[in-house]
């Protein structure tokens, strides 16, 4: 049905949703009547009659000519010209088939319209515009969407329909506006080119790409990376001071985490007192809770600084790709060579290392010695290696050097890794077409037990997901030869220290720089493991290893334990700052333990038991039960209690004084919980992931009232914790009942100097019975 500017529809419109849940309004253009039927259908079989007479009469014409040319040649060129023609109609379908050029997106319309309201805002738009002949053939809206997609019936009403609606032709310069008033913008819709590929439209309306870029990096030429733009990226706050960089984190934590979570909180009583309203026979008054009506609800300790500011992580991963950079050479002919690092370089041989070396060129002229003109040409190269990605896939990986978070034996590795890569037959992976074997590098290393573990992810020998069907991405027959001389090259001597150089503002103290590189000294690889993985993404932490040289599992020392760490476990990347950390959490369950030896400790999310053990070593618990869906995580717990004197009798014995459990959280907790005895007093710690708690786990923390205090340590505090934080603290429903918790402290650590992160321990203390009832009353009658 076509909507026609002459003849503005006031009809119904129907609704038809597609398989992705979007609205199509189909507009009518005249009153739906048996008549009007009637003139369709007839319509309908008179063009399907002229159709087949024209299909008959082309099959004759086409006959005829085909039986005229006898001569085997002509037959020849005959049966070529037929295949170019059927070429060129094939093109012209593919043109045809895309009605994008037709299509214009408007913007700025209300975000949830019935098919009724749509209908009448687009038939508003031609009202008074019968002169322009626009004739409107579709009007697609997504769900939940302020923009609709108008298909013309033709291109050339393209532009009058933008500048109608635009307002480009009234002499007030007034468009057209929704049903609020705000004026819409239109724009053209996605284009495609000659060859039928999309294009995205540059703001000149010609389009910004060559036809053949794909939607990860369209139009986006490949670069050499600044050891600044680097820094930028990886490490942002680099150039302010650490007194600055605490005062920054410490304001983020209070507008983003401690504001916030009370808005939860507050947004949750409004919901109940709208419910309140529409339901009178409801007999509960719930009134605002008295910490969360106070001015500053939740007071932000000023955060605790890292005891490190450079070099302080223990945990690195290289990504496999490409290193760009520069050289310059002399250009007296096409095929010429230049000399890089010693070694001849053929120009044309290279000529693959970049995707358009067109656009990586550029030449300035030069005069010689002789008084003779020289070309120097430079241009961008490629070799394979390991470290970052701080540009993006257009600006390769980046070696570690000129981070001040990174260690010297990182930067060390970094090296070997990438001289190994310089003389390996086996490319790094590409995850644009998933090709190529090496993918990344993850290295471990403690500076007190002076060990290193380095784990290397790769694709399967024969080829990534995306690899070729004729083989020539199968190193299978030199997999294993490869992997035997990365393993010597990483563990033939100690990791060397390279000179480092970093920026002018670094902040140099001699003395803890002998310290510290004193402390680097004597490092080496103690262990070596390959994990295989044919994913498009990061394999999970239960992913299998293969044990290649070495230990199997990384000692650390923290505080006064000792813990091991396997290949998939998590722990702390900042050890010094994980002792602060911890030292925290210690001091808030020390406060509400009168009796340690009978107190439970619930470490939720355990990982390797760090925490926990922790306590018990502190001596402010005197059991503990742990719970961590990773299997290497909870098996490493159970070693560690046993390194710190805390082994179970048995592992299923429930009277232990450590148990730990491998499973998700919400699946076991409530159960754990009803095997304590009642007269047990619990503290529980959880430190989730960045996807915080699940909805099952705060349901089980809030209905146990047991649990008098929980410290929630978390790192996305302006995140996560904001959500899990308000269902702690808000009024009770049917699906979170118990008396809530209230904000008791909220103090930031500092893991991450030189980076916008930063670790939160928030203390949730419950209501008492009488905070509560006096918020919580019946009415009257």
């Amino acid at each position: 049905h076509i909507i026609n500017s002459s003849k503005p529809c006031a009809t119904m419109a129907t609704e038809q949703v597609d398989a992705t849940g979007s609205a199509e309004a189909v507009l009518p253009s005249s009153t739906d009547t048996k008549a009007g039927r009637d003139d369709l259908s007839s319509s309908k079989e008179t063009k399907t009659k002229v159709g087949i007479e024209d299909i008959k009469k082309e099959e004759i014409n086409e006959h005829e000519n085909n039986t005229a040319s006898t001569a085997p040649a002509t037959s020849t060129a005959s049966a070529n010209d037929d295949d170019g023609n059927a070429e060129t109609q094939h093109e012209n379908n593919k043109k045809n088939w895309d009605n994008t050029s037709k299509k214009v997106v408007v913007h700025n319309v209300l975000k949830f319209l019935r098919a009724k309201e749509l209908e009448k805002l687009v038939s508003s738009w031609l009202d008074g515009h019968d002169d322009l002949n626009i004739k409107i053939v579709k009007v697609k809206k997504p769900p939940r969407d302020n923009w609709v997609k108008v298909t013309l019936e033709s291109e050339e009403m393209v532009e009058p329909f933008i500048k109608l609606i635009n307002g480009d032709n009234n002499k007030d310069g007034e468009g057209e506006k929704n049903f609020r008033g705000k004026a819409l913008f239109a724009k053209r819709a996605e284009e495609v080119d000659d060859e039928g590929n999309r294009k995205k439209r540059g703001r000149d309306g010609e389009g910004d790409g060559d036809g053949n870029e794909n939607k990860r990096g369209r139009g986006i030429e490949e670069r050499v990376l600044t050891a600044e733009e680097v820094r930028d990226a990886i490490t942002p706050l680099w150039k302010m001071t650490y007194e600055e960089q605490l005062i920054m984190k410490w304001r983020e934590m209070v507008k983003k985490c401690a504001m916030k979570i009370v808005k939860e909180v507050k947004d949750k009583f409004r919901t109940l007192e709208k419910e309140a309203r529409r339901n009178p026979s409801n007999r509960n008054i719930i009134k605002l809770y008295d910490w969360v009506a106070t001015k500053r609800a939740i007071e932000v300790e000023k955060p605790v600084p890292s005891p490190k500011m450079y070099k302080y992580r223990n945990k690195c991963e290289f990504t496999c790709g490409y290193h760009h950079y520069r050289e310059e050479a002399k250009s007296k002919a096409e095929n010429y060579h230049i000399d890089a690092a010693g070694d001849n370089v053929n120009m044309e041989a290279n000529a693959t290392e970049t995707k358009d070396s067109s656009n990586d060129i550029e030449s300035t002229n030069k005069v010689n010695k002789n008084g003779e003109d020289e070309a120097k040409t430079t241009i961008i190269r490629k070799k394979p290696a390991a470290g970052f990605l701080a540009g993006g896939w257009q600006g390769g990986v980046h070696p570690p050097h000129c981070l001040q978070n990174m260690p010297d034996w990182s930067c060390g590795l970094a090296d070997i890794i990438n001289e190994f890569h310089a003389t390996s037959p086996i490319p790094p992976y590409d995850s644009k077409v998933h090709r190529g074997i090496w993918r990344t590098f993850t290295i471990r290393c403690s500076l007190r037990t002076k060990e290193c573990m380095v784990i290397v992810l790769h694709a399967p020998a024969s080829g990534g997901v995306g690899a070729k069907e004729d083989g020539s991405d199968d190193y299978s027959n030199v997999f294993d030869r490869e992997k035997k001389r990365l393993i010597n090259m990483l563990t033939e001597g100690l990791i060397p220290m390279p000179k480092r150089i970093f920026p002018e503002n670094h902040m140099y103290d001699e003395a803890k720089e002998e310290k510290n590189a004193a402390n680097d000294v004597g490092i080496r690889v103690t262990s070596i493991f390959f994990q295989e993985y044919e994913g498009l993404s990061h394999p999970s932490p239960e992913h299998p290893v293969q044990h290649a040289f070495g230990k199997k599992s990384l000692e650390e020392k923290l505080g006064q334990c000792t813990f091991q760490i396997s290949p998939g476990a998590f722990f702390q990347t900042n050890t010094e700052g994980a002792e602060k950390l911890y030292d925290i959490v210690v001091d808030r369950i020390r406060e509400v333990t009168d009796d340690p030896e009978k107190t439970l400790m619930f470490d939720v999310c355990c990982g390797t038991g760090t925490i926990g053990l922790t306590c018990l070593k502190e001596g402010v618990v005197g059991r503990l039960v742990g719970v961590d869906i990773s299997e290497p995580a909870i098996a490493d717990a159970e070693v560690n209690a046993e390194k710190n004197g805390y082994a179970p009798d048995k592992p299923s014995d429930k009277k232990s004084i450590t148990r730990f459990v491998a499973s998700r959280a919400e699946n076991v907790l409530a159960d754990e919980m009803k095997i304590i005895p009642k007269s047990t007093p619990i503290v529980a710690v959880v430190d989730p992931a960045r996807d915080g708690l699940h909805g099952t786990v705060v349901k089980t923390l809030r209905m146990n009232e047991k649990i008098q205090r929980l410290v929630y340590v978390s790192c996305n505090p302006t995140g996560t914790l904001v959500r899990d934080g308000g269902m702690l603290c808000a009024p009770p429903t049917k699906r979170y009942p118990g008396r809530p918790f209230k904000v008791t402290m909220a103090q930031p650590v500092d893991m991450f100097p030189l980076t916008s992160h930063c670790e939160m321990v928030m203390t949730f203390d419950r209501m008492s019975v009488e905070e509560y009832n006096k918020c919580h009353s019946k009415k009257d009658g």
